[in-house]
């Protein structure tokens, strides 16, 4: 595999992956890819078509209907789910719910897997996720882990949620980050897990500015 420069960012749910990610990827010029984003997509095409999330036949006969393409569009990245944009409609609680339950399929995360090392075999990227550093990009120059209190990451997702005009009743929000840590923490296929040369930073007390400067100085040491 003729690869790019990678820096891995992984951490659980409500840390601030993606958001710091984008913003890591802007400051250095690179391509940003949010796998999150293709596991929401695979759960948003099989709620739309009434299949049971947790129905492994239902979901992998989903798969081959479902083709995820990321593009960036004045500065912001768009997802789009058979050639619509569902950039917006992934992101609702539902679909995020989704998302974890069809996460630790293993044929689910082999498809997409795959599809996010041919992202970077070209290109300089930073990817987030769970399992980048330990898995999907193993041989990424940089490997980030991001953590941060329960209270906090629940806090930071309710504030999301609203900012959306979605619901966010933050003791719900808590239980399903609980729920979702455990499903990442201890699924059978690439759970998350802090790489053993990952870099971990705590955001709990930090900015998204600080946060991001602080990968970026490490970026350009390693450049």
């Amino acid at each position: 595999m003729s690869n790019g420069f990678a820096i891995a960012i992984d951490g659980p749910v409500g840390v601030g992956k993606s958001t710091t990610a984008r913003k890591v990827s802007e400051k250095l010029g690179m391509t940003y890819v949010d796998t999150g984003a293709m596991y929401r997509a695979v759960a948003l095409y099989n709620i739309q078509n009434g299949n049971n999330l947790t129905n492994s036949e239902e979901v992998q006969r989903s798969l081959d209907n479902i083709s995820i393409s990321l593009s960036v569009i004045k500065g912001q990245q768009r997802v789009y789910l058979n050639g619509m944009d569902v950039t917006d409609d992934i992101r609702t609680q539902e679909v995020s719910e989704g998302a974890s339950i069809v996460a630790p399929f293993k044929f689910v995360r082999d498809k997409l897997v795959k599809e996010q090392q041919d992202m970077a075999k070209s290109k300089n990227v930073v990817m987030d996720g769970r399992d980048i550093g330990s898995n999907v990009l193993p041989w990424a120059q940089i490997k980030i882990y991001l953590d941060a209190d329960l209270d906090i990451r629940t806090r930071r997702r309710m504030l999301d949620l609203q900012a959306k005009n979605q619901p966010a009743d933050f003791e719900e929000i808590r239980k399903d980050t609980i729920s979702r840590d455990e499903r990442d923490k201890n699924r059978k296929n690439n759970p998350l897990i802090c790489a053993e040369d990952a870099i971990r930073i705590d955001t709990g007390a930090m900015s998204p500015d600080e946060v991001l400067n602080a990968i970026v100085k490490i970026a350009k040491q390693k450049l």
